[in-house]
């Protein structure tokens, strides 16, 4: 199966609280659909942004449980993912 590379970023002013970034991390690196999990805090910005991996047979299937696990990593970190993400970059193999 293909794997994919995506980054997703949360908008400007999100956060600067690095307990939230060690929450979502955590959250991140627990999902079983995504692997090689990174997290970083912009202070100043005051974004979080994810790389990580996904097999899927599309980008579009990986977009889709990409943006799943850094929702639900958002909402554990005490932050409300509400329209506060965006693909930064995805890209793929034919694996």
């Amino acid at each position: 199966m293909p794997e994919y590379t995506i980054t997703i970023e949360t908008p400007e002013g999100t956060t600067t609280d690095e307990n939230a970034l060690g929450r979502f991390d955590e959250a991140m690196r627990a999902s079983d659909e995504v692997s090689g999990s990174t997290a970083l805090l912009d202070h100043r910005l005051g974004t979080i942004s994810s790389t990580f991996r996904v097999e899927a047979d599309t980008l579009e299937d990986a977009q889709t449980i990409g943006i799943r696990v850094f929702l639900a990593a958002l909402w554990v970190a005490g932050l409300d993912g509400e329209g506060l993400w965006r693909i930064v970059e995805a890209d793929g193999s034919a694996g």
